[in-house]
């Protein structure tokens, strides 16, 4: 008698419900560098939408207006630093800096770009000692206020080149780079791990927890910045070339097609405004609007595939 055997099919399905938050994975996540586990600084590479493969996302890009307008009046002068006492025959052609002034106030000289407390002025660069050394030529650089109050102000100051004025203020990048933002931990379910992996063609469920506006205070050329951000939008990449922009708290349900190995990525996009503060003159010169960046957050997610599992029986049936 010919044994015919009859396949009986039986799929083992072990679908892991297990709900597990799983930290970031370890490392800088932006070219800025963390600060810690749990925050991050944003680097020029994540001004608007960052590196977010997508579309869909508010990105807005950094905006400021000086509250003065400024003018510049070259002098004849030169900042010099003598080694020790200048020579008698040129006293008459050497004189002490002059004084600045905000709003009719006078205000402190030391420390602006290319100034040095113990620099004098020099009017003929050919009577210039072996062992002196210029810092620049003078100039007056003078501040009307846009809104037509208040005096001018005066600054003259000696700059070398590369310097900054000292009412130029920090760039939209600079402050994203110096300000902490927390970071945020990825939940998955199933985990994505080789002990519960996520299953192919079955729904996975990502998410991560809201946070409030944070607020940074930090220093920046003599600028006291102070930083309020919150997060306005999120959007998720889930690593085999589909992503999703959702709200607040993000979560995101996604089936993936094929088992492998994937990064999901969390991009959290974080807006900002920040006062500025001249500290040396302690003199205001308004807020900044510093755009958006978007900050990448990655998990490695794992996604096994359900098998068919073919058994014959002795009988054939």
């Amino acid at each position: 008698m010919k044994r015919v055997a009859r396949a009986g099919s039986a799929i083992g399905v072990l679908v892991c419900m297990v709900i597990v938050t799983l930290p970031a994975s370890g490392g800088a996540q932006t070219a800025g560098g963390e600060l810690g586990p749990d925050y991050v600084r944003a680097s020029a590479g994540d001004l608007g939408a960052g590196g977010f493969p997508g579309g869909g996302l508010p990105a807005r890009d950094p905006s400021w207006e000086s509250p003065y307008t400024w003018a510049r009046v070259n002098d004849s002068r030169y900042c010099v630093v003598f080694a020790g006492a200048w020579p008698p025959e040129i006293a008459t052609h050497i004189t002490p800096r002059p004084n600045g002034s905000v709003n009719g106030n006078p205000i402190p000289l030391a420390g602006l770009p290319g100034d040095q407390p113990i620099a004098w002025l020099l009017d003929d660069l050919s009577l210039l000692p072996p062992d002196a050394r210029v810092i620049g030529p003078l100039v007056w650089d003078l501040g009307a206020p846009i809104s037509g109050g208040g005096d001018l102000t005066i600054v003259p100051w000696c700059p070398t080149p590369g310097s900054a004025p000292p009412w130029e203020a920090p760039t939209a990048a600079e402050i994203w780079e110096q300000t902490p933002l927390p970071r945020r931990a990825i939940g998955a379910s199933p985990p994505g791990t080789r002990e519960f992996p996520g299953i192919a063609r079955l729904a996975t469920f990502f998410w991560s927890d809201a946070r409030p506006p944070t607020t940074a205070s930090v220093s920046l050329r003599g600028f006291d910045v102070n930083v309020v951000a919150r997060p306005v939008a999120y959007a998720w990449s889930f690593g085999d070339g589909s992503t999703q922009v959702v709200g607040d708290p993000p979560s995101a349900i996604v089936p993936y097609s094929r088992k492998g190995d994937f990064v999901v990525t969390l991009y959290v996009v974080w807006e900002a405004r920040a006062h500025l503060t001249y500290a040396p003159w302690g003199v205001s010169l308004g807020d900044i609007d510093l755009g958006t960046v978007t900050l990448p957050e990655r998990l490695p997610y794992h996604v096994a595939e359900i098998r068919a599992v073919l058994r014959t029986t002795p009988s054939g049936r």
